[in-house]
């Protein structure tokens, strides 16, 4: 029942040596068609040449049969000519064994659909031969020796795909196949070249995972926000319950980040970020891993095709501050030459941060690139944070009493943190005061600092506020905490001092976020860059953190961070002079193997999973004879030129879809930006908008005076 028979014995007489091309990930597995074709003495469309000289022909029958006569598509043709490799190779003498490996497995397979076919007969009162037909037309097949082929062919490509991985095709075990697809390189004999090059005949080139999906290790913190509404920018209301509800752990974490306890007091044993993470993190699947990301694919990190796992918010508020206002990355030349990968608003085809695509704009005409560019970083004074622990219950006026109807919106934390919190630009955590600190902190440089942003209250007389202080004013107490030590002025020098960071020195990055399923802040820190080439170094005598401008010794570089191997392994990378592991994803907070396993794999599977057209450069690669000395020769050149059609076409339509997406992403979270500013602008010049004043927060306790007559920018009735 399993003899030879149908494709595989019209190519046993064929003679040559293996080939050394790997599968792609995505190859259809349906057209391993069970309708195998016939040789015919026809003149040969393709001829295969090994790296030892042995040469191979195949008809255009024998490669298409009846798929050149019906119209099939150009993937349909390209796939069979892909699929002659792949049978071809495991037919060869030196693929003798694991061949009859692979044939003990296809006959199991046969035996497995027999036993379902049984198992669906005893279920559905069939027969087994009624079952057993269902289970043959699923795969297009005639009989049992059609679908053993069939499953032949599933475990030779399974197979197949393993040994590029492997040696990426070359054979040679010092070669890390997955590690090539990373870094977009192929050294052989201590030449270097590219592992998915372009070509005029084959199309768009890839430049490995690393370039391509820019990936970010990152952690992070999540309060949720039960009460808080999607679309709500200016009267958004967050909860608080007998001192533990939501404003208090808000306004906690960020103490924490700032190695402070609730009294502003430094802590003996300051929390670390993963310590933080784990203590108050609503994200729980983060929250478990010290804030590291938790995405469907548990790998930890944040990549450019992370559509839906990710918010606009987190994803690209992250891109947009590295692209355009963290000038300590943009300094290196490994910034300069990909910036532009993360940059928002460039064409699909930009290869610098100046290809701005003058075509996606808002609807005031703006392109998304200026729209960003003019935005900044966001800002958040920690003495909102102060603000929100000192008034996270305060919900009635100093008598008890009820104010503006009990309209939760003039609740002063509330006030709070619409005007600071409630952005869904990223924002980093100033050492700034604002004027709500000035009557708890009375007497103290609190206070003081606190005076210094008075101008969000008009006059004696005002019903309206004049002007609304969003920035605050630097605190030298505030500035005097653990969190604020670390120099980040070459960061953002636009800010004027330095931001937030935690007990690492990272900048702590913030932001408002929510979908159908949670509303909340994150507070973000990166743990790696994908524009930092070479890493970080401490610099003791500034307390900063300065990018390297070349490779050290004690620190991995991009490509060592992303390592695939454990420390267990010889090829884990090292300290050259203390021989020591290096620092890298697979081992972050990881020292039992077991779990650099675990870590390991995610990588592994992120990488050999991001080239959607992973088989048309490995069938470039075996027609150009490039690295392994074989070489496919088509003597028709319709067919070839159908390859190549197919090749660049696929290639094209991927990077089009992708970029779209990416376009559309950007033009989202802008146009979501601009709707936020517009509605607290109305409130912030005039009051006549819904943004409530921070005076009203001020004045909450005795709510007297022209603010709070009629008409005036406090006043509240249904």
């Amino acid at each position: 029942m399993f003899g030879k028979g149908g494709f595989e014995s019209t190519l046993m007489n064929k003679k040559r040596s293996a080939l050394g091309l790997a599968l792609l990930l995505g190859v259809t597995i349906g057209l391993a068609s069970c309708d195998m074709p016939t040789e015919v003495d026809n003149g040969s469309v393709l001829t295969y040449t090994d790296a030892q000289g042995n040469r191979v022909s195949y008809t255009a029958e024998e490669l298409l049969d009846d798929y050149l006569d019906d119209g099939s598509s150009l993937s349909t043709e390209f796939d069979r000519v892909y699929e002659v490799l792949v049978r071809n190779y495991y037919n060869d003498p030196s693929q003798a064994s694991v061949l009859r490996e692979l044939q003990e497995r296809a006959r199991a397979d046969v035996i497995t659909d027999k036993q379902t076919a049984t198992s669906n007969a005893s279920s559905n009162g069939t027969t087994f031969e009624e079952e057993f037909e269902i289970i043959l037309n699923s795969h297009n097949c005639d009989n049992a020796d059609e679908l053993y082929q069939y499953h032949l062919y599933q475990e030779e490509q399974s197979r197949f795909l393993d040994d590029f991985y492997a040696t990426f095709g070359t054979g040679d075990s010092k070669i890390n196949g997955t590690e090539v697809m990373r870094d977009g390189e192929l050294t052989i004999d201590g030449k270097t070249t590219a592992a998915f090059p372009a070509s005029e005949e084959w199309g768009r080139g890839d430049a490995g995972y690393l370039k391509e999906q820019m990936p970010y290790h990152i952690r992070h913190i999540l309060v949720k926000l039960a009460s808080a509404t999607t679309g709500n920018f200016t009267q958004d209301t967050i909860g608080e319950a007998d001192g533990g509800g939501e404003t208090t752990k808000l306004a906690t974490v960020i103490f924490r980040l700032a190695g402070v306890d609730n009294n502003l007091q430094p802590a003996t044993n300051r929390w670390n970020f993963s310590e933080i993470a784990s203590r108050f993190s609503d994200d729980t699947g983060s929250a478990a891993n010290g804030g590291e990301l938790a995405t469907s694919d548990s790998t930890g990190l944040m990549t450019k095709s992370m559509d839906s796992d990710l918010v606009n918010e987190f994803k690209l508020g992250i891109y947009a501050y590295e692209s355009l206002y963290n000038q300590r990355e943009k300094s290196t030349a490994y910034g300069q030459a990909n910036v532009y990968r993360i940059t928002p608003g460039l064409t699909e085809f930009a290869e610098d941060t100046s290809d701005i695509d003058n075509e996606q704009v808002l609807s005031d005409g703006t392109t998304v690139n200026a729209f960003f560019t003019e935005q900044g970083i966001g800002t958040i004074p920690f003495g909102a944070a102060l603000a929100l622990w000192d008034y996270r219950d305060t919900d009635t006026d100093d008598n008890g009493n009820t104010v503006n109807d009990n309209n939760a919106a003039f609740y002063p934390r509330n006030i709070v943190f619409n005007k600071y919190f409630n952005k869904h630009n990223v924002c980093v955590i100033t050492p700034n005061a604002i004027q709500l600190n000035a009557e708890k902190h009375a007497g103290t440089k609190i206070a003081e600092a606190a005076r210094n942003a008075t101008n969000v209250v008009g006059g004696d007389g005002d019903k309206f506020v004049t002007g609304e202080d969003y920035d605050g004013a630097y605190c030298e107490t505030f500035a005097a905490l653990p969190g604020f030590q670390t120099d980040t002025t070459d960061i953002l020098p636009d800010i004027g001092s330095n931001v937030l960071t935690d007990s690492e020195g990272q900048v702590v990055l913030a932001v408002r976020a929510g979908t159908d399923s949670y509303q909340g802040v994150h507070f973000i820190v990166i743990n790696r860059s994908a524009l930092s080439q070479f890493g970080l170094a401490y610099d003791a005598e500034t307390n900063s953190y300065v990018e390297n401008a070349e490779k050290v010794a004690s620190t991995a570089d991009l490509s060592q961070y992303y390592t695939t191997y454990t420390t267990s392994s010889s090829n884990y990378p090292t300290d050259p002079e203390t021989k020591q592991p290096l620092n890298t994803f697979v081992n972050y907070n990881a020292p039992r193997v077991t779990d650099q396993n675990t870590r390991s794999g995610n990588l592994v599977s992120e990488i050999r999973g991001y080239n959607d057209n992973l088989t048309t450069f490995q069938f470039q690669s075996l027609v150009d004879g490039t690295s392994t000395g074989q070489k496919i020769t088509f003597a028709d050149d319709g067919v070839k030129e159908n390859m190549q059609t197919y090749v660049q076409t696929s290639r094209q339509s991927t990077m089009d879809d992708k970029f779209k997406t990416w376009s559309d992403n950007w033009l989202a979270y802008a146009e979501l930006i601009q709707a936020q500013d517009e509605e607290r602008a109305r409130g912030a010049s005039t009051m006549t908008g819904s943004l409530i004043s921070e005076a009203c927060a001020v004045g909450y306790g005795t709510h007297s005076g022209a603010l709070w007559t009629e008409n005036g920018a406090c006043y509240y009735a249904d």
